[in-house]
């Protein structure tokens, strides 16, 4: 009978062994956004109802589990930090690597020691190298000079450990980014620039580290940054380590940097080793910088007349006025004048005369708005043009030039020799520049008041004993509406606070009422591209609904509604970004409504890639941005919605002011 017994056991021990399980556990992260759940997850993320999106972290399906932490980068609270924790020990890689990114994304110092331990608690070889890496790269993000020195005294990743070398270097990114260094951690990000068996993603962020790390002494490490740079093959290393040169002031590195002027190459390299000359002995370098004024290439002609904007001298005030005379690209001439006033010192009365005089004659006969905007902001490097800028406004009726005028007014109320130029009757100028300012308050214009609110928010303290009553600064306030003001409103809030003597001010926040219409999504198949048609050519863009769906959805819609037919290109910086999307055409626009930051773990590490414009966490509206080259800097700050597929070329030869004439949406 026990024998009996036994076999019965067995068998159906066999029996269900043979049964498929009724219940699996999930393992793959597929985001279908057709799903309702995953629209549900959208909305909630949209609404910050924290308490449904922490429903899902205990969901069996991974991909409601990953949405749901997905959000809380964006979604930046403290209070589900515990909660986060738990998806930590998740058995699924990809939802602990996006809790442990979401944990860095609210940058709180409470989730160190959390962080810590996930890292600790996990093998480092084995196959989870993708969440301990973002917890490496997380803990860059809030903490503390002891755990920097714990990154830096990693010494065990071979150069084939790719993301666990990424983890690291991203961190030391981060922590420097920061203010935190430490001389072992810049050790480290040498032997990264100078070690090719060491995956390119690592030395491009190595590279970064030593372009943007400020106040880093990298003196120690002339030669091998110069080795680095002469060798290099990747443009975009190769871009970035030019600019880390500017950090070391000596001959051989300028030699160097002429040299590599010389050699035929990509225009971003040239216009960071333009950049990284400008802080080089100027006697050397400004006769080699003349003939890159009239380079082929716009970018660096304008790269090279900033040279003289930033390293110039009084001597030579007048040979830049003289080079602004000559038959050039009005962008590369307005950079030589503004050289001019900005070397004038206020006793050099004759060639600020002079200069004022000229630029005022171009712009009676100058049509296009941008050429004349660019010479107005020029005579904000004169003090003694500010009346002559406010009469400016009696006949202009452009909006951007409108607030170039007030951005000058704005540059000479600060201007550091504001009071020897008025020496005479300093009190009668200051009254003045008051009185402009508050006609400023009195437009009701959001691009105006935002400007003007800058100007009084500066730290410069000019007018805050003029100031008797906030009221014109109140009754501004009033004229504005919320959300699609709200970068004029903080000016404002700034404004106050700065006259009232308050250091750290409370800013208003605002609430997303966009309702995205999902179905836009469901037109298209798997594929998906925008073709963005432009008066200097065209590229497309292939949009990223699976990061951003919520942006991508208010992207398709304004171009459903025709919004960026005849948009302007308003703002353009060599190697940087071109911008657009403003309705005004001098980036103080908004729509009527906000929509919330969409930010994961998509990273600026290439060029094209096309991200949202804000005044801050969930502000982004309409305009937005393409990348000329890689930019990890805005890693974690600004939603990415997509990446330039094809005419890249064409968003590196648009300049400002040109335009979007169509944007169609390709159906593949």
């Amino acid at each position: 009978m026990r024998y009996r017994i036994a076999f019965i056991v067995l068998g159906f021990l066999f029996f269900a062994a043979c049964v498929p399980d009724d219940n699996p556990m999930l393992t793959e992260i597929s985001v279908d956004l057709k799903d309702p759940m995953v629209r549900n997850i959208l909305k909630h993320e949209l609404a910050q109802n924290k308490d449904s999106l922490l429903q899902y972290f205990t969901h069996p399906d991974p991909t409601y589990r990953y949405l749901a932490a997905k959000s809380f980068a964006s979604y930046q609270i403290e209070s589900v930090i515990p909660e986060l924790d738990s998806l930590l020990k998740d058995p699924i890689s990809e939802v602990k690597a996006m809790a442990a990114y979401s944990l860095g994304q609210i940058r709180s110092n409470k989730a160190e020691p959390i962080l810590v331990e996930a890292f600790k608690s996990r093998d480092t070889s084995s196959v989870d190298n993708i969440s301990n890496s973002r917890i490496l790269e997380s803990i860059g993000k809030m903490g503390s000079p002891k755990m920097l020195d714990a990154i830096v005294n990693i010494s065990s990743y071979r150069p084939t450990d790719t993301l666990l070398l990424l983890g690291q270097v991203r961190s030391l990114y981060q922590f420097a980014l920061r203010g935190k260094t430490n001389p072992k951690g810049t050790e480290q990000i040498i032997k990264f620039i100078n070690g090719n068996e060491f995956p390119k993603e690592v030395r491009l962020i190595a590279a970064h580290y030593l372009a943007r790390t400020k106040d880093i002494d990298l003196t120690t490490y002339k030669f091998q940054i110069i080795q680095a740079l002469v060798k290099e093959e990747d443009v975009f290393i190769k871009m970035a380590l030019a600019l880390s040169l500017r950090k070391i002031v000596d001959p051989e590195v300028q030699t160097v940097l002429l040299d590599q002027l010389k050699l035929d190459q990509d225009y971003r390299v040239k216009c960071n080793l333009i950049k990284a000359l400008s802080k080089q002995s100027y006697i050397t370098g400004a006769e080699k910088m003349i003939p890159f004024l009239d380079d082929e290439n716009l970018a660096v002609a304008q790269t090279a007349a900033q040279f003289f904007v930033q390293n110039g001298n009084k001597d030579d005030a007048t040979v830049y006025r003289n080079l602004a005379r000559q038959e050039r690209h009005w962008s590369v001439n307005t950079l030589l004048y503004q050289a001019t006033l900005k070397n004038s010192p206020y006793y050099y009365s004759k060639t600020l005369s002079a200069t004022r005089w000229e630029i005022l004659s171009k712009l009676n006969s100058i049509v296009d708005p941008y050429e004349k905007l660019a010479y107005i902001q020029v005579l904000g490097e004169d003090p003694g043009s500010y009346s002559e800028l406010y009469n400016l406004l009696e006949k202009e009726e452009n909006i951007p030039v409108r607030t170039a005028i007030f951005t000058a007014l704005g540059q000479i109320a600060n201007h550091p020799e504001f009071e020897q130029t008025f020496s005479s009757s300093p009190r009668y100028a200051k009254t003045k520049m008051l009185e402009y300012l508050n006609a400023g308050l009195e437009t009701g214009d959001p691009g105006i008041i935002a400007v003007v609110g800058e100007t009084l928010a500066s730290d410069t303290g000019r007018f805050k004993e003029m100031i008797d009553s906030t009221t014109q600064i109140e009754i501004a306030k009033t004229k504005l509406s919320l959300p699609k003001d709200i970068e004029a409103y903080n000016a404002l809030e700034k404004a106050l606070a700065n006259i009232k003597g308050v250091k750290a001010p409370i800013l208003t926040t605002v609430t997303s009422s966009f309702d995205p219409d999902f179905n836009l999504l469901d037109e298209f198949k798997q594929a998906k591209e925008v073709i963005v048609k432009t008066s200097k050519g065209i590229f497309n863009i292939a949009l990223f609904d699976d990061v951003a769906p919520m942006s991508v959805v208010n992207f398709l819609q304004l171009i459903n509604d025709n919004y960026y037919d005849n948009k302007v290109f308003h703002r353009v910086v060599p190697n940087f970004v071109i911008q657009t999307g403003c309705s005004r055409g001098d980036g103080y626009s908004s729509l009527d409504y906000t929509i919330r930051s969409e930010i994961g773990p998509t990273y600026y590490n290439d060029e094209g890639y096309v991200g949202l414009a804000s005044a801050g966490l969930h502000t982004e509206s309409s305009q937005w941005f393409v990348t000329h080259s890689p930019t990890p800097h805005l890693d974690g700050k600004y939603t990415i919605i997509g990446k330039v597929t094809t005419g890249m070329d064409v968003v590196h030869n648009i300049q400002v002011g040109d335009t979007i004439e169509d944007i169609i949406i390709k159906i593949i």
